[in-house]
């Protein structure tokens, strides 16, 4: 049998040294140390003696481990003789080159020292250190940026734009030389005061905050800032956001807009056309989209623009478009899919505004698929808006009490249909992707036929019939065929 070969004892240090709980080692890294022989259950047996492994100052915290490369290599054997030489008094050819090696952890320990006494000891910080990054070259700026850059790379081209519109939003009110020191309880409340002051809404508030409290996290991890983000953010509104429930329109306010929007006119008393007819066109469009988007199930526009014609349109003859809502894409499995119905109104918006069917073909011809995920995020800011400024003008020209704006139409589109008193909870939740069903049938048919949606997203638009009298009834019942009046007698017995 095959001698074991030996991996990791004390022994494989050159040199080590512990302060404070913080123990440092010069030795050698066999993480990825290749197997050439195992046994029976898979257990490593022995190694490549040939392969160099990287020579680290190894960091153990807590049970933590960080291993920083010194920049050379050395194979197994000839480094465990080296160790052995270490312990030894004589003099040996390879003096001179542990001597050297030594001094990599020889430097390294003052560092260790001073920020254990100093009590902002962590992993990355020292890291940092090592690398060349000095207390002076990292900021919370620097850390912003990193950030912003991070979700960039990501493709997070959204939450990139909210890291920097915040970043730029703290420079306006705290400078750009705010220390790590300063950061604290007192330094927060401070900012929201200065926001409140400059009339910020309370949500605009919770995101600038909540966004800086990633940041402030870390500066925590990586040893600049002390405390913990629940102490440094308390009482400051953090989490809090404004009520959306007054930002919804009634049913007889979007028949308003969209029976302005099919006639396609804006004329003063006199008949004269109040705009050029590329302002108009503009505007019309715009309106469009916002009802395109009311009526498909509460859409935000990124969803609308990036709507494809894909193999669900065409296997319903379409009848039906299908989308993964990008916001929520990568949050949950399957979660954050929406069927909604091709309604009249929806057909009439693409028969003015959109593509051709074609597979795979965008359904509005203004997202381009060639462009990168920045320069989507562009368009959609862009067109965003063009909605806001031209439904401020339809709002004007119509005298309504409210101006809204893109996302009114998922806030409407859920209290419409639920204050209609004919649509199920259970349905609103999933046309907007809040469903929380994951039965296997549901991923292969949509939970409701398509007459069903047909039907109850025709409150979109219309109020639910009355019954006052007996009459009414009467008028009801004899609508109905015998299967619908024979199932409603059912449901009433019971």
């Amino acid at each position: 049998m095959p001698k074991k070969k030996f991996m990791f004892t004390e022994s494989a240090d050159l040199a080590n040294f512990n302060y404070k709980g913080i123990y440092v080692s010069l030795t050698i890294d066999i993480r990825k140390w290749a197997v050439t022989k195992r046994d029976e259950a898979g257990h490593p047996l022995e190694h490549d003696q040939l392969q160099e492994l990287p020579i680290v100052l190894r960091i153990t915290k807590d049970s933590k481990r960080l291993y920083l490369p010194i920049g050379e290599k050395c194979k197994w054997n000839d480094w465990l003789e080296m160790c052995k030489h270490e312990q030894s008094t004589r003099v040996r050819s390879d003096s001179e080159k542990r001597a050297q090696l030594k001094k990599h952890i020889t430097n390294l320990k003052p560092i260790v020292y001073e920020m254990a006494d100093a009590g902002t000891f962590s992993l990355a910080r020292i890291k940092d250190r090592y690398n060349g990054i000095s207390n002076d070259d990292v900021t919370i700026y620097t850390i912003w940026d990193e950030y912003i850059q991070e979700k960039k790379n990501e493709g997070e081209f959204g939450t990139a734009g909210v890291g920097k519109d915040t970043r730029n939003r703290f420079i306006r009110d705290n400078g750009r030389e705010v220390k790590f020191s300063e950061i604290n309880f007192d330094f927060v409340q401070d900012w929201v005061r200065k926001m409140q002051k400059a009339k910020l809404s309370t949500t605009y508030i919770g995101i600038n905050l909540r966004t800086f409290r990633t940041m402030v996290n870390r500066a925590i991890r990586k040893g600049y800032v002390k405390g913990n983000t629940e102490e440094i953010f308390k009482d400051s509104g953090y989490n809090q956001m404004e009520s959306r429930k007054d930002c919804f329109m009634a049913v007889t306010v979007f028949q308003q807009l969209y029976d302005f929007w099919e006639k396609g006119e804006a004329k003063d008393e006199n008949g004269k056309e109040l705009f050029i007819p590329r302002d108009k066109n503009a505007l019309f469009r715009d309106l469009g989209l916002f009802l395109f988007m009311y009526f498909a199930n509460g859409q935000n526009l990124a969803d609308t623009l990036r709507l494809e014609y894909d193999n669900w349109y065409f296997s319903s003859q379409g009848k039906q478009l299908r989308f993964q809502r990008h916001k929520t894409k990568g949050r949950t499995k399957g979660g954050s899919e929406v069927i909604f119905p091709v309604t009249p109104e929806i057909q009439k918006i693409l028969d003015r505004y959109g593509n051709k069917p074609k597979l795979g073909e965008r359904v509005f011809p203004i997202l381009d698929k060639s462009k990168t995920p920045e320069q989507e995020l562009w368009v959609i800011q862009r067109y965003n808006k063009y909605i806001r400024k031209h439904m401020k003008k339809v709002a004007a020209l119509l005298k309504l009490e409210q101006t809204p704006t893109s996302t009114w139409a998922r806030h409407s589109f859920a209290t419409n249909l639920n204050n209609s008193g004919c649509v199920p909870r259970e349905y609103i939740q999933s046309s907007m992707a809040h469903s929380s069903n994951n039965d296997i049938t549901s991923k292969y048919i949509g939970s409701y036929p398509l007459p069903k949606m047909q039907e109850y997203n025709s409150y979109l638009l219309k109020i639910p019939q009355t019954v006052n009298s007996t009459e009414d009834l009467l008028k009801i019942l004899k609508a109905m065929s015998e299967e619908e009046r024979a199932a409603l007698m059912e449901e009433a017995s019971k």
